[in-house]
């Protein structure tokens, strides 16, 4: 088979990655390139381990090689030396059998002199007896101590030995060492047998390498927790062996200076004791590392693993750093067993203080001062570092179950302060936790000896951390000074649980403001147009985020009693929750406040008040839904009130006045409002000379960022926390400013509020929320009203200008106030320019009604209202008067002012009316009466349109300043103002009319019966706004005779009335159509049909024009009969 015509496969290396490159965007070919580069870095480490770990392990071998060299070249020499020391000994003993064959001639002349010198053979060869017995002996005994660990024992018996050999040769330079000058005798008459040398010798280069070992037994038992090796016995036994075996000692100490070389010597001792725990504490640290993302199935063993390493720390600290070096250098005695001494026989208790006196015999003296400041600045050094990396991991463990969280704090309690605990550290029989603690601590180098030391109170023994909360230190705070005791639960776990709640606190409470906030916004976005808007959707929109809100507050602060509250110190802790939950709450409230306040500056359209609309009634009811804010707002619970219960005053605690200054110096404009960067700069220049930092404090309430350049960013913050029309951009975003109030809030750590009041926390919170709910309705009360105010003033502004250059008689003509008699007079007169006086002397006075443009736009402000309102808006806001003085709403003689969703609606809308017309009447020169030409304009225009004007006008004042029991939104200037306009223009036009040669009196009582006209059709509708009235006010009696004209023909009014006024009410629903069963419905039909077929039949014989009237109920009858058909 050929291949030569076959397709060549191109290569994959070269294909495919062509191919997959064409099918790949380029942020995949960049994960693709980045996933790459990291498997290469991770091959290069892995190959850079493997390659040290090789070197690492050649190096060893090469000591070992070497080792093993320097062992074999030493039994060589051995080996090489025994034939000569053999040989010795054979030539020894051929000499003595040679002395003694020879030497019996002479026995007789030696036998005097050996009995003189037998005593002293006797003594020499008793000696050398004694000195092969201790060699043969102290190596086994070496060994047994090794074999059991007793480091001491075998350091005795190393000693020992080194003696027994110093004193028969200085030809071993260790031994010598080991054994100490002043106890190497003068040798230079000690004949030493060979055997007795090669003894030694042999014993020696097999006991040689043995120092090195109970040395490193010795570090190794120091390195471990005390209660693994022994507790104090083996930690002294240790120490003990250091410094029997300590060659440097011996070789730097002179033996004149005996007071140096104890100083030295246990300098060295307790810097040895020292950096040995130091290593344990860090090895122990880097375990307690945990993951920062725990899944919850792995949550309880991590825990536990933590909870287990946190407790061997406290251990080491209390038994390692504390306890056990006190007694050994300071009391020089120590527990042997674990049975307690006042329960141990006397034989035993001899048997405990031989043992003591045989280890602590061998070891200096120490200076107290010298271990008592060594100990307090290893505490200073450790503390710090234990604390921050304990606190680490706390929060990670709370992130997965705070309730775990509170059982590692009950245990730590119960092993560092707890009753047991205690009980067991005092239980040893040699001294007690307090007395170690006294002479091993020092307060003030541990509180302050380092730069990691809290801020402390020195009036109250208060440490304050970080977050600004106050916490005392140890048992309820004991005072500063050398009263005050040092508590391991004080010094590193009671402020950083403190520390830790805080932040869990912050933590929470960021995300119930994140999930208020994005509720909200999405609660905006989908919301429709507001005019589509139905009051009941929006009113509970804004009642299911105020009561979540309400909700979550009470269940973090329940949940937090629960389970962050400490059972052994409840009182305490609880007292340092309280604070956390007041700073807290007072955070999340001024930053909700300038999240709100805020959002209503960005306008998405000039005439949509959806905005407005929601949030406002969502700022009414957090004045009145968050039930837990009494709780939370506590003033008791306060930094202020709480960091002085002590009697002194609160250190580092600035007041609102001190806030309010800097403030005022940063708002250049007088507005109210200053920018974040200026509030940061007022926050710093505030609480200078206090150990708060304003600018962090401003950042991190608002949780503002802050950019490489320095420049605040929010970005990350909580103005940017979402997406749709109402997230701010680079095109729309919301002014980064803050206000007094806010501040005030935002600053509650470092802040004295009062008690009670209007500057007070719960106050500062309802007064901004009162601010905000004014801006709010006042929008959105200007664009509801909007586009009948546009035709308002269309229909004003025709109507001045119309009235200004026509006539009296066209104006009349034009406005439908011609009589019967005036039109037969103007079909008589054919030129009117000859008879125009004898027209205007035949014309009379007449006065119309209220202008259509007038009462339309009042008309439309009580649609806007009935249509903006639902029956829950008509509840009372509070249940009782008591649950609104709790929430600082209303004071003790206050109560029935609290007003309801209709009510500031209400108000809003009438504030606004009144104001637009004002202004509308001052804009087409109506109002400008304090100019020189004030009544130009009126001399322009006729009798009859000055009338006409004149009663719109008191119409409008007597709406909205006479029969208005509602009241406005807000007392303010505007509504003195527009009573000012409307009063001054009233008076103007009744001067301009009397001026026109009018009867002023019956104009007026003319004018009022055209106002009680209106009020009696259309009171229906007004008194929902502006409240109903009596019927003798503004209603008349039947057949009163209501005229056009002041003299002209009277019409009297039909005794009974089409209109029937219903009871006065300030809402008016439809009613809602009811579905009829559906067999009943057809058979009323089929009955109406055969009725209406009859009249219609009827009808038709005798058909009658009838009047308008009832051909308008005609031409209605037809139509539902024609629809029934």
């Amino acid at each position: 088979m050929s291949y030569a015509g076959a397709p060549h496969p191109e290569p994959y290396g070269e294909s495919q990655p062509q191919h997959e490159n064409s099918s790949m965007t380029i942020d995949e070919m960049r994960i693709l390139h980045r996933t790459a580069l990291a498997e290469a870095e991770a091959k290069r480490t892995e190959l850079r381990l493997v390659l040290a770990s090789r070197y690492r392990e050649l190096v060893g071998s090469s000591d070992e090689v070497i080792n093993m060299k320097e062992r074999a070249d030493e039994l060589n020499d051995i080996v090489v030396a025994l034939p000569e020391l053999v040989e010795r000994v054979v030539q020894s003993a051929e000499a003595s059998e040679t002395r003694s064959s020879s030497g019996s001639s002479e026995k007789s002349r030696l036998t005097e002199s050996a009995h003189q010198n037998e005593a002293a053979t006797d003594e020499i060869e008793g000696s050398l007896v004694a000195v092969r017995s201790e060699l043969s002996r102290l190596p086994r005994e070496i060994h047994r101590c090794l074999d059991e660990n007793n480091v001491h024992g075998a350091a005795a018996a190393l000693i020992l030995l080194f003696q027994v050999i110093s004193s028969r040769s200085k030809s071993y330079p260790l031994a010598n060492l080991l054994a100490g000058s002043n106890k190497i005798p003068d040798i230079t008459t000690i004949n030493n047998t060979p055997i007795l040398e090669t003894q030694m010798r042999m014993v020696y280069l097999h006991v040689q390498t043995l120092p090195t070992r109970v040395e490193k037994l010795a570090r190794r038992v120091l390195l471990q927790p005390a209660a693994k090796h022994g507790g104090a016995r083996g930690t002294a036994a240790a120490l003990s062996a250091l410094d029997l075996l300590d060659v440097s000692g011996q070789t730097k100490t002179a033996p004149s200076s005996s007071g140096s070389s104890i100083s030295y010597r246990s300098t060295k001792l307790i810097d040895l004791y020292y950096e040995s725990k130091a290593q344990l504490l860090n090895k122990l640290l880097n375990r307690l590392t945990i993951p920062s993302s725990v899944s919850a199935a792995d949550a309880t063993s991590v825990a536990n693993a933590a909870e287990f390493i946190l407790s061997k720390i406290v251990l080491i600290l209390q038994y390692d750093v504390i306890l056990h070096p006190y007694q050994i250098f300071v009391q020089r005695n120590f527990p042997v067993s674990d049975t307690n001494e006042d329960d141990a026989s006397e034989e035993m208790k001899a048997i405990n203080k031989k043992v003591v006196d045989e280890i602590m015999s061998s070891m200096p003296q120490f200076d107290s001062d010298l271990l008592k400041s060594k100990a307090s600045r290893f505490l200073a050094a450790h503390l710090p570092l234990i604390r921050t990396k304990v606190k680490s991991v706390l929060m990670i463990i709370a992130g997965t179950s705070a309730s775990k969280l509170g059982q590692i704090r009950q245990s730590l309690y119960d092993k560092t302060d707890g009753v047991e605990c205690m009980n067991t550290l005092d239980s040893s029989g040699v001294g007690t936790w307090d007395e170690a603690v006294s002479g091993m601590v020092d307060i003030r180098v541990v509180s302050h000896g380092t730069s990691f030391a809290p801020a402390v109170d020195s009036e109250k023994g208060s440490i304050i951390d970080d977050q600004g909360v106050v916490a005392t230190n140890g048992h309820g705070g004991q005072q500063q000074g050398s009263s005050r005791r040092f508590s391991l639960w004080g010094a590193l776990f009671s402020n950083t649980f403190s520390s830790l709640v805080h932040s869990l606190l912050t933590t929470s409470f960021h995300s119930v403001h994140s999930r208020v906030v994005s509720t909200l916004r999405t609660s905006l976005t989908r919301a429709p147009p507001f005019e589509h808007m139905l009051p009941h959707e929006a009113h509970r929109n804004a009642l299911r985020i105020a009561t979540d809100l309400d909700a979550s507050l009470r269940k973090l602060s329940d949940d937090a009693h629960e389970l962050l509250v400490h059972a052994e110190e409840r009182e305490e802790s609880e007292r340092r929750l309280r604070q956390s939950l007041y700073v807290q709450t007072c955070e999340i409230m001024g930053r909700l406040l300038n999240e709100l306040r805020r959002m209503l500056l960005v306008k998405q359209k000039e005439e949509d008040a959806t905005k407005e609309l929601i949030v406002g009634r969502l700022c009414h009811l957090l004045k009145f839904r968050l039930a837990s804010l009494p709780n939370l707002l506590d003033p008791k619970s306060s930094p202020a009130v709480l960091a002085g219960l002590g009697g002194g005053k609160s250190t580092g605690m600035i007041s609102l006045m001190e806030l309010s200054s800097s403030f005022e110096l940063a708002d250049d404009d007088d507005d109210g409002l200053i920018s974040f960067d200026e509030a940061m700069e007022a926050m710093e220049s505030a609480f200078s000379g206090t150990h708060f930092h304003g600018a962090e404090m401003v950042r991190d309430t608002l949780l503002l960022s802050t950019s490489p350049s320095g420049a605040t960013d929010v970005s990350t913050g909580v103005t940017n926390g979402t997406n749709g029309p109402f997230a701010p951009n680079q095109h729309n975003a919301a002014p980064q400013n803050v206000t007094l109030s806010e501040l005030a809030l935002l600053s509650a750590k470092g802040l004295r509020h009062d008690e009670s009041g209007p500057k007070s926390a719960l106050g500062t919170v309802q007064s901004s929320l009162d601010e905000i709910v004014t801006r709010c309705f006042t929008g959105w009360a200007q664009a509801a009203l909007s586009s009948p105010l546009k035709s308002f003033r269309t229909k004003l502004r025709e109507t001045i200008e119309v009235s200004s250059t026509v006539s009296d008689i066209e104006f009349r003509r034009m406005n439908g106030l011609i009589e019967k008699e005036d039109d037969e007079l103007l079909k008589q007169i054919h030129d009117t320019s000859t008879n125009i006086d004898r027209l205007t002397q035949c014309q009379k006075t007449v006065v119309g009604h209220v202008s259509p443009h007038f009462l339309s736009y009042l008309l439309a402000v009580a649609a806007m209202l009935n249509r903006s309102i639902c029956p829950a808006d008509s509840l009372p806001p509070v249940p009782s008067l008591e649950y609104a003085k709790a929430l600082g709403i209303c004071s003790s003689d206050e109560g029935d002012g609290i007003a309801n969703m209709m009510v500031t609606i209400r108000g809003s809308l009438l504030e606004e009316a009144v104001l637009s017309m004002s202004q509308s009447l001052k804009e087409v020169g109506c109002g400008n009466y304090e100019s020189p030409d004030e009544n130009k304009i009126f001399k322009k225009c006729s009798p009859s349109s000055l009338i006409q004007l004149l009663m719109d006008v008191r119409f409008v004042h007597q709406c909205f300043f006479e029969r208005n029991q509602n009241g406005f939104l807000s007392t303010s200037d505007f509504i003195d103002d527009s009573r000012e306009i409307i009063a001054n223009l009233s008076q103007v036009l009744a001067d301009s009319v009397k001026d026109a040669g009018e009867d002023v009196l019956s104009i007026e009582s003319a004018i009022a019966e055209r106002h009680s006209q209106v009020f009696i059709s259309c009171g229906l509708f007004l008194s929902s706004i502006f409240g109903g009235e009596g019927d003798d006010d503004h209603s008349h009696p039947s057949g009163y005779p209501l005229t056009n004209g002041v003299g002209g023909t009277s019409q009297s009014l039909p005794s009974s009335s089409f209109v029937t006024n219903p009871l006065a009410s300030s809402r008016r629903f439809s009613l809602l159509p009811i579905q009829a069963e559906k067999s009943l419905t057809e058979l009323q039909l089929r009955g109406r049909y055969g009725k209406k077929v009859r009249e219609e039949k009827e009808s038709n014989k005798d058909v009658s024009s009838g009047n308008a009237l009832g051909s308008g109920f005609g031409f209605l009858s037809s139509m539902l009969s024609n629809k029934t058909r």
